[in-house]
């Protein structure tokens, strides 16, 4: 069951934040959660698309992304090697004030300020590999520039709607993440939340970027893919599993998400 929707961060580095060097052998789906924190995510190989506001952010390698705090999103991955760097408003609140209202443009044209951003998140990753005597003063140096220029030269107010509205759907994001495998219609989850159905579908529509269903059927095929390189359990019963009764269009989308069939994943992970 899908339960990470709001994620506190937890602390690995002594001064107060999270990093880690993700690598990840295959393709996977994480379902839409949100952060008390800003994060960086840094792409060494392969690709990672984050969804939120509404539009698709692919970031290929020697790429990176900053995620506001507070913001709805989900990731998907093709096989990959990242850096992230989690930042708790707390630790910023000391430097900067109200980050929890700050917004990141990575649109905007400074090829100096991105390149030195990812030089310091590569040294991140040399000193904490390392670990020498002293570490952590070359670690929370690194971590300053690398907040500094992403705070001044990226950073700006967060002038999006959907940043302020994206909390109504919050409950509903977490319904569908813990109960993904029943089945759900939109009216059923309008009643229950309080909205007009026809609204529910526009409002999560343009706030998430996908619709209400779509959303569904990407984490129960996300679960379905996981089980298939992992466990032997037949495809139908796995489908069973996790909602999926109807076989037809579960192929479907399921080709139409990882390229592949089913049945094809079964056998590349068997060999």
């Amino acid at each position: 069951m899908v339960r990470q929707h709001h994620e506190n961060v937890i602390s690995n580095v002594n001064i107060g934040v999270r990093f880690y060097e993700s690598i990840v052998d295959n393709n996977g789906y994480v379902p839409f959660h949100w952060h008390s924190s800003i994060e960086l995510i840094y792409v060494m190989s392969g690709q990672l698309i984050f969804m939120f506001d509404g539009i698709a952010h692919t970031i290929q390698a020697n790429q990176f992304i900053v995620i506001p705090s507070g913001v709805v999103h989900d990731v998907t991955n093709t096989a990959n090697q990242a850096l992230v760097l989690q930042i708790p408003l707390e630790f910023i609140e000391k430097y900067y004030d109200d980050p929890a209202k700050l917004n990141f443009n990575m649109e905007v044209d400074k090829p100096e300020a991105y390149q030195l951003v990812t030089e310091l998140l590569n040294n991140l990753n040399r000193i904490n590999h390392r670990q020498e005597p002293g570490y952590l003063f070359d670690f929370g140096s690194n971590l300053l520039q690398i907040l500094r220029i992403v705070v001044l030269e990226f950073g700006e107010p967060y002038a999006s709607e959907n940043h302020n509205n994206t909390s109504g759907l919050k409950d509903i994001i977490i319904e569908i993440n813990s109960h993904y495998a029943k089945p759900f219609t939109v009216n059923e989850l309008a009643q229950q939340f309080g909205y007009n159905p026809s609204y529910l579908s526009r409002l999560f529509k343009k706030q998430i970027g996908i619709t209400i269903i779509e959303y569904i059927y990407e984490i129960r095929l996300s679960k379905l893919y996981q089980d298939l390189i992992s466990t032997d359990l037949p495809i139908k019963e796995l489908m069973n599993n996790h909602g999926l009764t109807n076989e037809r269009t579960t192929r479907e989308m399921f080709k139409k998400m990882y390229g592949i069939l089913p049945n094809q994943v079964r056998t590349k992970y068997q060999k």
